[in-house]
């Protein structure tokens, strides 16, 4: 009995290694095909360029990780989701990054998106849905991430998360302590300084809201001081 279950695990670890060589070198299983979903501003061809080093290789020695930081090297993709489909297929799924404001310092445009990464010169950028700021200190030309300057990170990030970047068409910075925005439906926003952005964001995410919901006629808005915000009607009957 005992001989009878030495010779089925060998039978069996050999039969293992039979189908463990076949799926290695077969070519049913050498990748002939890459597909791409996703993307909408990088094109198809450009990203099967990153992978058809991996054409004819085969697919249970394919480096997923390798393929996915090659491709996540490109200014214009925030991540790639590679995915295996057997027998011979891989699938790269691709998040874009997002733009959310640029400013220009000399000849450069410099572009931060949504993760405040900092790259110079893209050119496949629809301005219409990113915010420009004029004024921006030419010492973030040195940095890779807004989140080295600490508080210009703290605003832009509030702003951001309050959903008030894409309102606008317009940041002033020139002045650090009398920062002024304009929105797309062209009313001025006067921040102050920097301090107590996080309250300021909250203040003017509210005060947009209720000019949309209320169809308040203003060019004004100001809030600089974060404890008494106000604005100032077309109508100017009173100040709220």
């Amino acid at each position: 009995m005992r001989k009878h279950r030495v010779v089925i695990i060998v039978a069996i670890s050999l039969l293992i290694g039979l189908i463990a060589y076949l799926c290695a070198t077969l070519d049913y299983f050498s990748i002939k095909k890459i597909t791409v979903k996703n993307n909408k501003i990088v094109k198809i061809s450009e990203i099967k360029d990153y992978a058809n080093y991996s054409l004819g290789e085969n697919i249970f020695r394919f480096n997923k990780k390798k393929l996915q930081e090659k491709i996540n090297k490109d200014i214009y993709i925030r991540n790639a989701n590679i995915k295996k489909i057997y027998p011979n297929t891989i699938e790269i799924a691709v998040e874009e990054a997002n733009d959310i404001c640029y400013f220009e310092v000399g000849k450069d445009k410099i572009f931060v998106d949504s993760d405040f990464k900092i790259v110079k010169n893209k050119d496949r950028i629809d301005y219409s849905k990113i915010v420009k700021i004029v004024g921006a200190n030419e010492n973030l030309l040195k940095i890779s991430n807004l989140k080295s300057d600490e508080k210009f990170y703290e605003f832009l990030y509030n702003l951001y998360s309050h959903k008030i970047l894409e309102q606008l068409t317009e940041i002033n910075v020139v002045n650090s302590n009398d920062v002024t925005m304009v929105t797309k439906n062209e009313i001025k926003v006067f921040f102050g300084d920097l301090n107590d952005s996080e309250k300021k964001s909250n203040n003017i995410s509210k005060i947009l809201k209720e000019i949309s919901t209320k169809s308040i006629n203003t060019k004004i808005l100001d809030t600089k001081d974060p404890q008494k915000p106000f604005l100032i009607k077309e109508n100017p009957e009173q100040t709220e």
